[in-house]
């Protein structure tokens, strides 16, 4: 009898084995797997991927329930992830005042713009750049006052590490030239010590954000409508650089992110870490961790913007007397780091300018020495002007970038022309380089510095090409391959996720992308014009672009020949296609003549 029993389970546990949801075909599979790179069908049980392989095998696992997603020609691949981003911010600034340099290129401009915002009550604008205006000028406590005195302004940068408010600002927020240092932060003073109007750094301009306790959000619906926005661009899996950011306070600010997570139709994971100032919380709030909501460590920032020249650089900014800022003395940053590192949490240390990267390496370095960790996978982020040895260094002490390249497209001629010269510029976001040490690293966004576009980035990676025209030291571009394994598998591994997420393999969930091209085919200058077709989450459909031609269907009846539209075979409207089952005899090449794969 116990035999039997044995056998009879052995039965059912293989008939389990042999079920499936959907079953996706009929299009390239590029799995991001490098053992097995691509594959003809993909089958999905209870939101996980149970095959990967053949189409006649993928057949063992379909039913009458089954639904076969006929790729049509498109190519699917596992969901993109964002590795570093800030999605509720992201979704704000759509409610804030505009003041972009995309719109406003003179001071004068947005001076215009923030006393028509005033004339309704507080105001808070998003965007100001002097970097990329043609006519630049200074913002502060002299030209803030002169659009109001009665109505607080706050005016964000479009990096977010400096703001500029007016008195009324500084007053309600309680703050006064008495004002003591901050850490990780500090406040504009003139020669004379007396404040400015300016603030450097989330502990700074969170304490001006006290002045707008009045103005009401709806950041739920805000949260939700931003990661809707990521989902549409082929993201599942979002990494928030800064949870605990003060929307409308630290608490609050993770606990909607988490919530959004969490709810039934959320359209993407999150995971992220925790702003250094709630360091004391991150253990417990980890405890609530779930494969969709996921604390990951703690975020700490060594430095400011390029742009802004407050990032700490080794030497002068081209035409400036400064080498920009560090926000903690060495100590000071090695003891903060250490305390993470004996709570076991993952470090994630922004770090933009090349003296800035080296303090956070030493950081790193002096942790592993007083508590070794054999895989500790410290994080920096942007890495912006990491060369060689820098770069070096930082696979030693196991540390990988996460690259913010639209530095690259957007301000690669400023950085080059204005801000670091030739020499330095060349060294932005040394992608190849890095791929040389034998490292993994990203790329991102780091909205809302830049939208959310991975496509865009992945072509930035490819060509470096500037915004302007022109290439950003062509040395430093990676393959396709490279580009794609950046924004899905990489960043799986940076989050130690990679048994879970970043490519199509057996055991993993769900998360799809389908776009209209094979971007491996695709010419590199064109990249960015692949469209999104559809974003799977789960083995859930989470989002489709209207007029996408992906096609499901129940297998409940016999499979035969059928006539679909071809419509990536030029002069040819409709094709009678054998479906599935009888595609089995098939050689691979007629496989995809027939679907019309040939992007």
């Amino acid at each position: 009898m116990k035999t039997l029993c044995t056998l009879l389970c052995a039965l059912s546990c293989f008939a389990a084995e042999k079920q499936a949801d959907q079953i996706f075909f009929g299009g390239p599979i590029l799995t991001v797997n490098d053992e097995q790179p691509t594959a003809e069908a993909v089958a999905v049980y209870q939101g996980k991927i149970v095959f990967v392989g053949p189409f006649s095998e993928a057949q063992e696992f379909q039913e009458t329930t089954t639904k076969l997603i006929n790729l049509q020609g498109n190519t699917l691949l596992p969901g993109f992830i964002e590795p570093h981003t800030h999605l509720l911010f992201q979704g704000l600034v759509e409610k804030l005042t505009n003041v972009s340099a995309l719109q406003y290129k003179t001071i004068d401009s947005i001076l215009e713009a923030l006393q028509e915002a005033a004339q309704k009550g507080p105001v808070i604008a998003f965007g100001y750049d002097p970097s990329l205006m043609t006519e630049p000028g200074d913002l502060g406590f002299t030209q803030l006052n002169a659009v109001s005195d009665t109505v607080p302004i706050l005016v964000i940068s479009q990096s977010g590490h400096i703001a500029y408010g007016n008195r009324k600002a500084f007053d309600l927020a309680g703050i006064t030239d008495k004002i003591g240092p901050l850490q990780g932060g500090s406040f504009g003073r003139t020669q004379q010590g007396l404040l400015n109007g300016k603030a450097y750094e989330l502990p700074a301009i969170a304490a001006l954000m006290a002045a707008f306790k009045t103005l009401a959000f709806d950041y739920a619906q805000i949260a939700k409508t931003s990661a809707f926005h990521y989902a549409e661009k082929g993201f599942t899996t979002v990494t928030d650089l800064a949870l605990g950011l003060p929307f409308p306070t630290p608490v609050e600010h993770i606990q909607t992110l988490q919530a959004l997570a969490m709810s039934p139709d959320a359209p993407i994971r999150l995971q992220g870490y925790v702003i250094s100032p709630l360091l004391e919380r991150i253990g417990k709030l980890k405890r609530k961790n779930t494969p969709n909501f996921v604390i990951l460590g703690i975020k700490i920032w060594a430095d400011g913007s390029l742009q802004g020249y407050t990032a700490a650089l080794k030497k002068r900014y081209r035409g400036k007397n400064t080498c920009g800022t560090l926000n903690y003395t060495q100590d000071a940053l090695n003891a903060l780091v250490l305390q993470a590192h004996r709570k076991n949490l993952q470090i994630a240390i922004h770090a933009n300018g090349d003296q800035a990267i080296a303090y956070a390496l030493t950081a790193y370095e002096t942790a592993l020495d007083k508590k070794p960790a054999k895989d500790p996978r410290f994080r920096v982020e942007h890495a912006t002007i990491a060369d060689h040895a820098l770069l070096q260094k930082m696979a030693l002490v196991s540390a990988t970038p996460s690259f913010t390249n639209p530095h690259v497209y957007y301000y690669g001629q400023v950085m080059r022309d204005q801000i670091l010269g030739n020499k330095r510029a060349n060294s932005i976001d040394s992608a190849r380089t890095a791929k040389s040490l034998g490292m993994k690293f990203s790329f991102n966004d780091d909205a809302p510095l830049s939208p959310p576009n991975p496509l865009l980035l992945m072509e930035i990676a490819v060509t470096r090409e500037m915004e302007g025209g022109g290439t950003l030291n062509g040395e430093e571009t990676i393959t396709i391959d490279d580009a794609i394994k950046a924004f899905t598998i990489y960043p799986a591994w940076q989050s130690f996720r990679e048994k879970e997420l970043g490519s199509i393999e057996v055991g993993k969930y769900a998360d799809f992308v389908i776009l209209d091209h094979n971007p491996k085919t695709t010419k590199p200058h064109l990249i960015h014009a692949i469209r999104v077709l559809e974003t799977w989450l789960n083995g859930k459909r989470i989002y489709t672009e209207r007029g996408s031609r992906i096609g499901i269907s129940a297998v409940s009846k016999p499979l035969g020949s059928t006539t679909v539209s071809c419509p990536h075979i030029s002069n040819i409207g409709q094709l009678t296609v054998v479906e599935p089952r009888a595609l089995s005899h098939q050689t691979k090449s007629d496989y995809c003549t027939t679907f019309g794969i040939h992007k």
